[in-house]
């Protein structure tokens, strides 16, 4: 009888310990305690897309089979869908693509049980969409404007735009919104806009090219700027320190040697531009030229004309510009038309040559 008693409580014990192995936690388990999100953020090239799992688990980290509903907040940014090729045979595990439809920020919203959770989604652009006015066929030397828009800002410190060719225009003025340049002799193709600041991602800035094409067409001054008679007027600068900038290439039918200030005679090839300017007789004015190459390659010349052209030339007693690049010229101008010009005096004329004339006084 004793054996009997004895061997009866070791069989229940054992009984006892199975059931403990079984599940010692059952007790605990409540539900759905949470959804379980592969990512909580993500960033999503527009047109491209990302997928996202959802499970649910139970406080014990198991998962479990229920229902889940997952929408966005703008499907302008970006769309969810079911994931269809991805199976789940339990139940326990959803899968979704998000696709970034365009620029911008939204949320995934994941609900289930009761319980919700969301995925900060943001949108990256593949192209700069700001607005390009008021032509994309410019000629050289003209006034384009890129814009802005509402989710892409420029830094109006270091911000810049590269045309076609790797060629750089002279910056007007330049905002967060707007940057107004002149449009330098160049190659067709999208500008390459640097330094721009997504403004629903805190402290990213991108590099982009614009979506639309530009194409420098002609000059802005071909064939007017090649002669005394047809020189186009420029405006000088009305503030102390103001400036005026202009852009030509020279690269036309500038065969003009003889109104060129040294021309052949002087041992240049004769190829002048020509710009007409009204003095006031009280500004002082410093003119500058800027090219591409170096400082002799071509060699550029620039001097002041009075109103009888070639005849008047060198104003600026005689000195003419500095030997250097870029070349460099000051003097007060008396009261009426004068005309400045910028000589290739040897050498191939370059694809853009620039002219600053500041207002000393």
């Amino acid at each position: 009888m004793k054996r009997q008693h004895i061997g009866a409580v070791l069989v229940g014990a054992a009984f006892a310990a199975l059931a403990c192995r079984g599940d010692p936690t059952a007790s605990l388990r409540g539900g759905a305690k949470f959804v379980d999100l592969s990512a909580t953020v993500m960033f999503i090239d527009a047109g491209s897309a990302k997928s996202l799992s959802v499970v649910v688990r139970d406080e014990q980290q198991n998962p479990l089979a229920a229902d889940v509903t997952v929408a966005t907040l703008n499907a302008a940014v970006a769309t969810v869908v079911v994931d269809t090729t991805v199976p789940s045979p339990n139940g326990s595990e959803h899968n979704y693509i998000i696709s970034g439809v365009a620029p911008g920020a939204t949320k995934i919203v994941v609900s289930s049980s009761g319980l919700s959770d969301t995925v900060a989604v943001s949108v990256l652009p593949l192209t700069f969409g700001g607005a390009i006015l008021p032509t994309l066929t410019p000629k050289g030397g003209d006034t384009l404007k890129l814009a802005s828009t509402a989710v892409l800002k420029f830094n109006a410190a270091t911000t810049t735009v590269t045309f076609g060719g790797g060629k750089s225009p002279v910056v007007l003025s330049q905002t967060v919104d707007t940057i107004k340049m002149l449009v330098p002799f160049s190659n067709a193709g999208p500008l390459a806009v640097s330094n721009i600041n997504v403004t629903f991602v805190s402290g990213l800035s991108v590099t982009l090219n614009t979506a639309q094409s530009v194409t420098q067409t002609g000059s802005l001054w071909t064939p007017a700027d090649t002669g005394y008679a047809t020189a186009p007027q420029i405006a000088l600068p009305t503030t102390t320190g103001g400036k005026t900038f202009f852009i030509t290439d020279m690269k036309g039918s500038y065969v003009n040697d003889a109104d060129c200030g040294e021309g052949t005679g002087a041992g240049g090839i004769g190829k002048c531009a020509f710009f007409k300017y009204v003095a006031n007789g009280t500004d002082s004015l410093s003119f500058s030229v800027d090219w591409e190459g170096a400082a002799t390659n071509p060699d550029i010349d620039i001097y002041s004309c009075g109103s009888a052209g070639v005849s008047q030339c060198f104003e600026d007693n005689g000195s003419g510009a500095t030997g250097s690049k870029p070349q460099i010229f000051r003097l007060k101008p008396t009261a009426g038309t004068h005309y400045y010009a910028v000589e290739v005096y040897a050498g191939t004329p370059p694809t853009n040559i620039v002219t600053t004339i500041t207002k000393l006084n």
